[in-house]
């Protein structure tokens, strides 16, 4: 009977148990230290977690809809190649098919090839007259030239060298609509007979212009002063041949070593390096100065019209990598040019003729661009 009782009781008890809701004990708020420690400790273990759970759950995974999802089918995420780059008509001037075309339209002519900027343009004719324009206006360049006029890379200053009365002049102009001549220096124009001949080598974007020969180094600084100020650059730059002007400054090579780098240069014609550039036939950079894109040294000249590639970086020589014509195609010896900070634009040309392409760095792809 004394069992019948106990086994009564523990019974009544556990049901009594059973029935009783105890609240969790309150979680008190960790210490700094321990909440450093705790996040130190449960990442790791909470990437791992959600991998198992993941792996674990994969036959059951739905979306929010209600459809299922295929565990063993990856999910597509973007790639780089999926970046859309457009094939809309280039925002600069080009040539295409001896065509020029300016602000979507076609500047009367056959015309060779085409330089500018967003201020204005220089181009020549295939019967070898030069033009200058702001928009689809042409205006000729009356003067004769052994050298071509060079203008600055936005495309608001133009140099010449002239022969006026048996006498070298340096002169130029500005293709503002409110802009006007800018004087000129008289110079040696050398002689092309013995390889002295002096060429414009650069104009900057602030007025600066470079003539340079065998014989002559010469600065002239057409917005200084009255316009006449120039300054004997094999004095103030010794043995420093400049190759061109871009938005990220003067293009200059050593004699000695014949290394090429980036420079600035002072009204006073002296160069500050600012850092070097690969070793090119050709070279282009972004008008932000962003970007650099190149001919490698030795893959121009002779009876090269095109290349099927261009290597191209950032300035301070991060990113390398290699623009590759679309197939088919080949990139027009030296047409090719920076429409902004992210595209390039080129004529192409190939067996079907010629196109303009564009190219973007990141990724490294070029298109097509549709019609002219």
């Amino acid at each position: 009977m004394f069992d019948d009782i106990e086994e009564t009781l523990e019974r009544e008890l556990r049901d009594v148990a059973d029935g009783v809701r105890v609240p969790a004990m309150p979680t008190l708020p960790p210490l700094p230290h321990e909440r450093a420690a705790a996040r130190r400790h449960w990442q790791p273990l909470l990437g791992a977690a959600a991998v198992v759970l993941v792996v674990a759950g994969a036959a059951v995974l739905t979306t929010r809809d209600g459809q299922t999802v295929d565990p063993a089918v990856p999910t597509p995420t973007p790639t780089p190649s999926a970046v859309s780059i457009p094939r809309t008509a280039p925002a600069l001037p080009y040539v295409l098919d001896q065509r020029l075309y300016v602000d979507g339209e076609q500047v009367p002519g056959d015309w060779w090839s085409v330089q500018g900027g967003d201020a204005g343009w220089i181009a020549i004719r295939t019967d070898g007259t030069w033009w200058w324009g702001r928009g689809a206006e042409a205006n000729a360049l009356t003067g004769g030239y052994d050298a071509p006029p060079v203008i600055s890379p936005n495309g608001e200053y133009v140099a010449e060298l002239r022969l006026e009365n048996g006498d070298g002049l340096l002169t130029g102009f500005d293709t503002r609509p409110d802009g006007e001549g800018l004087g000129g220096v008289p110079i040696d124009l050398g002689n092309r007979q013995d390889g002295s001949a002096v060429t414009i080598r650069a104009v900057t974007d602030d007025g600066r212009v470079i003539a340079q020969g065998t014989r002559t180094s010469l600065l002239w600084l057409p917005l200084v002063g009255d316009g006449t100020d120039s300054i004997d650059l094999a004095a103030s730059a010794p043995g420093q041949v400049v190759l061109g002007s871009t938005p990220a400054g003067l293009v200059v090579t050593d004699e000695d070593s014949g290394e090429p780098y980036l420079a600035e240069l002072s009204d006073t014609g002296e160069l500050t390096p600012t850092g070097t550039v690969p070793a090119h036939d050709d070279l282009v950079v972004s008008p932000g100065g962003e970007w650099l894109a190149w001919a490698p040294l030795g893959t121009l000249g002779g009876e090269v019209t095109a290349l099927p590639t261009l290597e191209a970086q950032s300035v301070d020589g991060d990113g390398r990598t290699t623009l590759t014509a679309p197939d088919g195609w080949g990139f027009r010896v030296m047409d090719w040019v920076w429409e902004d900070d992210r595209f390039l634009v080129s004529p192409v040309v190939g067996d079907a003729g010629e196109r303009m392409a564009r190219c973007s760095v990141q990724p490294a792809r070029c298109v097509l661009i549709d019609g002219r």
